[in-house]
Formats: structure tokens, sequence, C-alpha cells
């Protein structure tokens, strides 16, 4: 069962994996040292002269409920009542390099879609909070989306264009907390009637 925590937990997991990897990569890990480095926060928030700078941002910009999963049945729940089916939604996540130097920036871009690439899903341990035991799988797709939707998103954060992806997650499957009753069909009763002739 996955509970409203679920989007603050996708991104969590994309930090935990990102950083995995970028820690064993001597190369890597002299760019970006720590897992404080790497921040769901906007690239708008960052600040280049902070003592801590955002150096990787992994930002969820968008969110939409999956057309296609809406119209499932619904699900059993406690004491004879059922539950909506889980809403099916994909997470559009802005990964944007902050480092100063744009040599810097590619290397990182270069590892993070190499990363992704590599782990086109995420279960078990790659997961973080109720994901982890639940059985869940996401799924990290890169998201080859125009250039113009890409700067629609960077005119928002009033912020001018860096280099950056997009990738979408899905499905992250959030249950709904509303139960209703219903009586269940035990038995049925069929009454058959032979239909008069015409004329009589």
């Amino acid at each position: 069962m996955s509970d409203y925590k679920i989007l603050a937990e996708v991104g969590q997991s994309l930090i935990n994996v990102l950083w995995q990897q970028i820690q064993a990569d001597p190369d890597l890990v002299a760019l970006i040292s720590s897992s404080s480095l790497i921040s769901l926060e906007s690239p708008a928030e960052h600040q280049e002269n902070s003592s801590d700078p955002t150096l990787l941002s992994v930002y969820l910009y968008r969110i939409v409920e999956d057309p296609y999963l809406k119209n499932r049945a619904h699900v059993e729940g406690t004491g004879g009542r059922i539950r909506k089916p889980p809403m099916s939604i994909d997470l559009y996540y802005l990964v944007t390099p902050l480092l100063k130097a744009p040599r810097d920036q590619q290397i990182v871009l270069g590892k993070v879609l190499q990363i992704l690439y590599d782990r086109p899903t995420l279960q078990g341990s790659d997961l973080t909070g109720t994901l982890a035991t639940t059985g869940e799988v996401v799924r990290v797709v890169f998201n080859t989306v125009p250039l113009q939707e890409v700067s629609w998103v960077w005119q928002a954060l009033e912020t001018p264009y860096r280099l950056s992806v997009t990738y979408t997650v899905r499905v992250a499957l959030l249950d709904s907390n509303e139960e209703q009753f219903q009586q269940r069909v035990l038995s049925t009763t069929n009454t058959y009637a032979e239909k008069a002739s015409a004329g009589v």
C-alpha cells in the first residue's frame, strides 16, 4: 500500500540511486562529494555562493494521472467494504547539473544518463519508505520532450535555461483513503414467464 508520502519517497529514491553510483566513481565524487549536494529543490533555488550549494537538482515539475489505468475496477477493503483503485501517476523530473564549469556539468549529466539507462526500474532496496516494502516497481523513462516544452519550465522558474534533461517516473500507485460499504451479492433469483400468443 502506497500512501500520500509516495511523491517524496520516489524523489528520495532517485537521489539515493544516483548518489550510490556517483560516490563509487572517483572522478564524479571529486565533483559531488556528498549526497547533500543532490537536491529535490528547483534549479531556481540554487545558491552558487552558499556554503553547501546544490550541485545536482532533481526537480519534480509536473504530475499527471495515467489515463490508461484510470478506469480499473475497485479493490476489496476491510469489513465488506470496497476501495477505489490506486491512482496511477506519472512524475516528471527536470535533472540539472549546477556546477560552474560547462565541462563538469556535462560529465555529471553524462553519469546521470548512464545510471538511469542501466537502472530503468527501481525496486526493493532501491526504494525508500513504504515503497521499499510494498513490492512496488518504479519505472524511469528518459523523456525526449521538445526543447520548447523544456523552455516553458525554465520560463516558469524565471531562470535562464541551463543544460538539463527530463525523466518520467511511472507508475507510482497512490492508494485511496476512502472506503465504501457494498453488500455482496450472495445469490440471485431469476423469474421466467411464458409470453402469451397474439390473439389469445
